[in-house]
Protein backbone atom coordinates (compact mmCIF):
# COMPACT_ATOMS: atom_id res chain seq x y z
CA UNK A 1 0.00 0.00 0.00
CA UNK A 2 1.19 3.54 -0.70
CA UNK A 3 0.71 6.43 1.68
CA UNK A 4 1.99 9.90 2.39
CA UNK A 5 4.95 8.57 4.37
CA UNK A 6 6.26 6.37 1.56
CA UNK A 7 7.61 7.03 -1.92
CA UNK A 8 6.37 3.63 -3.08
CA UNK A 9 3.30 3.73 -5.30
CA UNK A 10 1.24 0.55 -5.17
CA UNK A 11 0.47 -0.85 -8.62
CA UNK A 12 0.60 -3.81 -10.96
CA UNK A 13 2.69 -2.46 -13.82
CA UNK A 14 5.51 -4.43 -15.45
CA UNK A 15 8.04 -2.48 -13.40
CA UNK A 16 6.22 -3.40 -10.20
CA UNK A 17 6.36 -7.09 -11.11
CA UNK A 18 10.08 -7.12 -11.87
CA UNK A 19 12.54 -8.34 -9.28
CA UNK A 20 14.34 -5.49 -7.45
CA UNK A 21 17.67 -6.75 -8.80
CA UNK A 22 16.53 -6.64 -12.41
CA UNK A 23 15.19 -3.14 -11.84
CA UNK A 24 18.62 -2.16 -10.54
CA UNK A 25 20.09 -3.50 -13.77
CA UNK A 26 17.64 -1.43 -15.82
CA UNK A 27 18.47 1.64 -13.75
CA UNK A 28 22.15 1.05 -14.47
CA UNK A 29 21.27 0.82 -18.17
CA UNK A 30 20.02 4.41 -17.92
CA UNK A 31 22.77 5.69 -15.65
CA UNK A 32 25.64 4.51 -17.85
CA UNK A 33 24.55 6.14 -21.15
CA UNK A 34 23.75 9.36 -19.31
CA UNK A 35 27.25 9.29 -17.83
CA UNK A 36 29.40 8.20 -20.79
CA UNK A 37 27.76 10.45 -23.37
CA UNK A 38 28.31 14.19 -23.30
CA UNK A 39 26.09 15.62 -26.00
CA UNK A 40 22.58 16.54 -24.81
CA UNK A 41 20.76 14.83 -27.70
CA UNK A 42 22.21 11.48 -26.61
CA UNK A 43 21.61 12.03 -22.90
CA UNK A 44 18.02 13.02 -23.62
CA UNK A 45 17.27 9.44 -24.75
CA UNK A 46 17.74 7.78 -21.31
CA UNK A 47 15.98 10.75 -19.70
CA UNK A 48 12.89 10.23 -21.88
CA UNK A 49 12.95 6.49 -21.12
CA UNK A 50 13.25 7.24 -17.40
CA UNK A 51 10.28 9.61 -17.57
CA UNK A 52 8.26 6.98 -19.43
CA UNK A 53 9.09 4.39 -16.79
CA UNK A 54 8.20 6.80 -14.01
CA UNK A 55 4.80 7.58 -15.52
CA UNK A 56 4.12 3.91 -16.33
CA UNK A 57 4.85 3.01 -12.71
CA UNK A 58 2.51 5.67 -11.34
CA UNK A 59 5.29 7.88 -10.01
CA UNK A 60 3.75 11.17 -11.16
CA UNK A 61 2.72 11.83 -7.55
CA UNK A 62 6.32 11.68 -6.39
CA UNK A 63 7.53 13.81 -9.29
CA UNK A 64 5.11 16.56 -8.25
CA UNK A 65 6.60 16.43 -4.75
CA UNK A 66 10.17 17.11 -5.88
CA UNK A 67 9.75 18.95 -9.19
CA UNK A 68 11.14 22.16 -7.70
CA UNK A 69 14.33 20.37 -6.67
CA UNK A 70 14.72 18.90 -10.16
CA UNK A 71 14.14 22.26 -11.82
CA UNK A 72 16.55 23.99 -9.43
CA UNK A 73 19.30 21.47 -10.15
CA UNK A 74 18.73 21.82 -13.89
CA UNK A 75 18.82 25.63 -13.85
CA UNK A 76 21.85 25.84 -11.56
CA UNK A 77 23.67 23.42 -13.86
CA UNK A 78 22.89 25.56 -16.90
CA UNK A 79 24.29 28.61 -15.13
CA UNK A 80 27.43 27.07 -13.62
CA UNK A 81 28.66 24.46 -16.10
CA UNK A 82 29.62 26.90 -18.92
CA UNK A 83 32.33 28.23 -16.60
CA UNK A 84 34.09 24.84 -16.65
CA UNK A 85 34.72 24.62 -20.39
CA UNK A 86 36.75 26.80 -22.74
CA UNK A 87 34.67 29.00 -25.09
CA UNK A 88 34.49 27.52 -28.59
CA UNK A 89 32.08 27.47 -31.48
CA UNK A 90 29.63 30.20 -32.50
CA UNK A 91 29.09 32.95 -29.95
CA UNK A 92 25.57 33.18 -28.58
CA UNK A 93 25.98 35.89 -25.91
CA UNK A 94 28.73 38.49 -25.73
CA UNK A 95 27.89 41.12 -23.11
CA UNK A 96 31.13 42.35 -21.57
CA UNK A 97 32.29 39.82 -18.96
CA UNK A 98 29.49 37.42 -19.96
CA UNK A 99 30.45 35.21 -22.89
CA UNK A 100 28.46 32.15 -23.93
CA UNK A 101 29.23 30.01 -26.94
CA UNK A 102 27.24 27.19 -28.50
CA UNK A 103 29.64 24.51 -27.27
CA UNK A 104 29.43 25.87 -23.72
CA UNK A 105 25.64 25.80 -23.86
CA UNK A 106 25.58 22.24 -25.20
CA UNK A 107 28.07 21.15 -22.54
CA UNK A 108 25.98 22.70 -19.75
CA UNK A 109 22.74 21.32 -21.17
CA UNK A 110 24.24 17.84 -21.32
CA UNK A 111 25.40 17.97 -17.70
CA UNK A 112 22.02 19.25 -16.51
CA UNK A 113 20.21 16.53 -18.46
CA UNK A 114 22.56 13.98 -16.91
CA UNK A 115 21.62 15.03 -13.39
CA UNK A 116 17.94 15.01 -14.32
CA UNK A 117 18.32 11.48 -15.70
CA UNK A 118 19.88 10.26 -12.46
CA UNK A 119 17.10 11.82 -10.37
CA UNK A 120 14.19 10.64 -12.53
CA UNK A 121 15.61 7.12 -12.87
CA UNK A 122 16.07 6.81 -9.12
CA UNK A 123 12.58 8.18 -8.53
CA UNK A 124 11.11 5.65 -10.97
CA UNK A 125 12.90 2.84 -9.13
CA UNK A 126 11.75 3.75 -5.64
CA UNK A 127 8.24 4.53 -6.89
CA UNK A 128 7.86 0.93 -8.09
CA UNK A 129 9.89 -0.82 -5.37
CA UNK A 130 8.85 -1.03 -1.74
CA UNK A 131 11.53 -0.44 0.89
CA UNK A 132 11.41 -4.06 1.99
CA UNK A 133 11.88 -5.25 -1.62
CA UNK A 134 14.76 -2.82 -2.10
CA UNK A 135 16.58 -4.09 0.98
CA UNK A 136 15.94 -7.69 0.00
CA UNK A 137 17.20 -7.09 -3.52
CA UNK A 138 20.38 -5.38 -2.36
CA UNK A 139 21.07 -8.21 0.09
CA UNK A 140 20.54 -10.64 -2.79
CA UNK A 141 23.44 -8.92 -4.53
CA UNK A 142 25.67 -9.51 -1.51
CA UNK A 143 25.64 -5.91 -0.23
CA UNK A 144 26.16 -5.73 3.58
CA UNK A 145 22.91 -5.50 5.50
CA UNK A 146 24.03 -2.38 7.41
CA UNK A 147 24.29 -0.45 4.15
CA UNK A 148 20.98 -1.87 2.88
CA UNK A 149 19.25 -0.87 6.09
CA UNK A 150 20.70 2.66 5.92
CA UNK A 151 19.44 3.13 2.34
CA UNK A 152 15.98 1.80 3.18
CA UNK A 153 15.75 4.01 6.27
CA UNK A 154 16.85 7.11 4.36
CA UNK A 155 14.18 6.53 1.72
CA UNK A 156 11.56 6.06 4.44
CA UNK A 157 12.57 9.29 6.19
CA UNK A 158 12.56 11.44 3.05
CA UNK A 159 8.73 11.73 2.82
CA UNK A 160 8.66 12.40 6.56
CA UNK A 161 11.16 15.20 6.02
CA UNK A 162 8.97 16.71 3.29
CA UNK A 163 5.92 16.47 5.55
CA UNK A 164 7.79 18.22 8.37
CA UNK A 165 8.85 20.97 5.96
CA UNK A 166 5.20 21.52 4.98
CA UNK A 167 4.11 21.65 8.62
CA UNK A 168 6.83 24.18 9.50
CA UNK A 169 5.93 26.29 6.49
CA UNK A 170 2.27 26.46 7.51
CA UNK A 171 3.23 27.33 11.08
CA UNK A 172 5.53 30.15 9.96
CA UNK A 173 2.94 31.53 7.56
CA UNK A 174 0.42 31.54 10.42
CA UNK A 175 2.91 33.71 12.34
CA UNK A 176 3.07 36.25 9.50
CA UNK A 177 5.87 34.95 7.27
CA UNK A 178 5.19 35.98 3.65
CA UNK A 179 6.34 33.38 1.13
CA UNK A 180 4.37 34.76 -1.81
CA UNK A 181 6.73 37.58 -2.81
CA UNK A 182 6.95 38.12 -6.57
CA UNK A 183 10.67 38.90 -6.41
CA UNK A 184 12.59 35.57 -6.61
CA UNK A 185 15.44 36.90 -4.46
CA UNK A 186 13.02 38.11 -1.80
CA UNK A 187 11.18 34.79 -1.87
CA UNK A 188 14.41 32.84 -1.36
CA UNK A 189 15.34 35.14 1.55
CA UNK A 190 11.95 34.52 3.15
CA UNK A 191 12.52 30.77 3.05
CA UNK A 192 15.62 31.07 5.28
CA UNK A 193 13.57 31.08 8.57
CA UNK A 194 12.26 27.65 7.58
CA UNK A 195 15.66 25.99 7.49
CA UNK A 196 16.45 25.77 11.21
CA UNK A 197 13.11 24.31 12.40
CA UNK A 198 13.00 21.88 9.44
CA UNK A 199 16.48 20.54 10.12
CA UNK A 200 15.92 20.42 13.87
CA UNK A 201 12.75 18.39 13.27
CA UNK A 202 14.69 16.02 11.01
CA UNK A 203 17.46 15.58 13.60
CA UNK A 204 14.87 14.92 16.31
CA UNK A 205 13.20 12.24 14.19
CA UNK A 206 16.54 10.55 13.49
CA UNK A 207 17.48 10.58 17.17
CA UNK A 208 14.08 9.18 18.17
CA UNK A 209 14.38 6.36 15.66
CA UNK A 210 17.93 5.50 16.71
CA UNK A 211 16.86 5.26 20.37
CA UNK A 212 13.91 3.07 19.38
CA UNK A 213 16.22 0.72 17.49
CA UNK A 214 18.65 0.53 20.40
CA UNK A 215 15.81 -0.17 22.84
CA UNK A 216 14.79 -3.15 20.69
CA UNK A 217 18.32 -4.52 20.57
CA UNK A 218 18.73 -3.94 16.85
CA UNK A 219 22.07 -5.15 15.52
CA UNK A 220 23.03 -4.73 11.84
CA UNK A 221 25.87 -7.25 12.17
CA UNK A 222 23.50 -10.20 12.36
CA UNK A 223 22.35 -11.97 9.23
CA UNK A 224 18.72 -11.25 8.40
CA UNK A 225 16.07 -13.48 6.89
CA UNK A 226 13.15 -12.26 4.83
CA UNK A 227 9.56 -13.39 4.90
CA UNK A 228 9.30 -13.28 1.13
CA UNK A 229 12.00 -14.74 -1.10
CA UNK A 230 11.78 -14.05 -4.83
CA UNK A 231 13.40 -15.92 -7.70
CA UNK A 232 14.27 -14.57 -11.12
CA UNK A 233 11.53 -15.05 -13.69
CA UNK A 234 11.92 -15.02 -17.46
CA UNK A 235 11.02 -11.34 -17.59
CA UNK A 236 13.78 -10.58 -15.07
CA UNK A 237 16.42 -12.37 -17.13
CA UNK A 238 15.16 -10.52 -20.22
CA UNK A 239 15.46 -7.20 -18.39
CA UNK A 240 19.01 -8.01 -17.29
CA UNK A 241 19.97 -9.05 -20.83
CA UNK A 242 18.56 -5.79 -22.19
CA UNK A 243 20.43 -3.79 -19.54
CA UNK A 244 23.73 -5.52 -20.36
CA UNK A 245 23.24 -4.88 -24.08
CA UNK A 246 22.51 -1.19 -23.49
CA UNK A 247 25.49 -0.71 -21.17
CA UNK A 248 27.92 -2.47 -23.50
CA UNK A 249 26.56 -0.61 -26.53
CA UNK A 250 26.76 2.78 -24.82
CA UNK A 251 30.33 2.23 -23.63
CA UNK A 252 31.40 0.96 -27.06
CA UNK A 253 29.86 3.93 -28.87
CA UNK A 254 31.29 6.50 -26.48
CA UNK A 255 34.77 4.94 -26.76
CA UNK A 256 34.68 5.64 -30.50
CA UNK A 257 33.73 9.28 -29.90
CA UNK A 258 30.01 9.00 -30.63
CA UNK A 259 27.94 11.31 -28.47
CA UNK A 260 30.96 13.03 -26.91
CA UNK A 261 32.54 16.43 -27.43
Amino acid sequence: MSDSTSLYVDGDSLLHRLDPRSKLALSLALFVPAYVFGRPEYIAIPLVVAFAGLLAGGGWRNLKRIWFILVALFVVGLVLWPNFVEPSGPTLVDAGPILLTLDQLLFALGRSLRIATFVVTGLAYISTTANEELVRGMRGLGIPYAFCFAVGTALRLFPTFLGAAGTVRQAQEARGLDLSASNPIERIRNFVPLLIPVFMTAFRNVETQSMALEARGFDTRRERTFYRESAFAVRDWAAVALAVAVVVGAVALSSTGVGTF
